[in-house]
């Protein structure tokens, strides 16, 4: 089997550690994995060298990271051709609210119709508060939105909030679905290779 590729956007860093989570949790099914962040130092992962792909990104005012967005309509065909799945990380999971699930449906399929790709799978994971890193603006906002959730904060403490087992358990199910599916020609660009040493 070809590598699988986990490629993300993050604004805050939490998306970045979801990241490593699944290829750790990915290696122990026995996969080779390679972990690209969308746009760092002009990587550019041929897709076509992968049995499957994750694409993972967080919203963050109301849409994904840009460089997530670009690679992703460069290589819509060829995401299309294999096992592939988005994950989406965000906060808004933790509401139990209809207008929050439909506004979140919203901007995923905004993203979707921008980057013409269309995934056969989509996973939504609760995402963080790493409060240490915001200003004291993004700080405020972070912690009403908390609350609106129903979540009490202190925003002097950084939270988490992805149910981790549940991830592993997902990575697990990803890897079976690569390995079931038809073979790909093996063809690894150089570029990640020396990328992710």
């Amino acid at each position: 089997m070809n590598p699988i590729l986990v490629i993300y956007g993050t604004t805050d860093g939490h998306t970045k550690k979801l990241a490593y989570f699944l290829s750790d949790a990915l290696q122990q099914t026995g996969a080779r994995v390679d972990v690209v962040r969308a746009g760092k130092d002009a990587i550019d992962p041929d897709p076509n060298a992968y049995s499957g792909i994750v694409v993972a990104g967080s919203v963050h005012a109301g849409g994904y990271q840009r460089p997530l967005r670009r690679w992703v309509g460069a290589h819509a065909e060829a995401l299309g051709h294999r096992p592939a799945v988005f994950l989406s990380v965000c906060l808004g999971v933790l509401q139990d609210d209809p207008a929050v699930a439909a506004d979140l449906d919203r901007i995923m399929h905004r993203f979707f119709t921008q980057t013409g790709w269309h995934p056969a799978m989509t996973k939504t994971v609760a995402g963080a508060l790493p409060y240490s890193r915001y200003g004291i603006v993004k700080r405020w906002v972070m912690r009403r939105m908390a609350r609106k959730a129903g979540v009490e904060t202190d925003p002097h403490q950084d939270y988490e909030y992805t149910d981790w087992d549940d991830l592993r358990l997902f990575a697990r199910g990803f890897s079976s679905s690569v390995r079931a599916a038809a073979p790909i020609p093996f063809k690894r660009p150089t570029q990640v290779a020396e990328a992710t040493i």
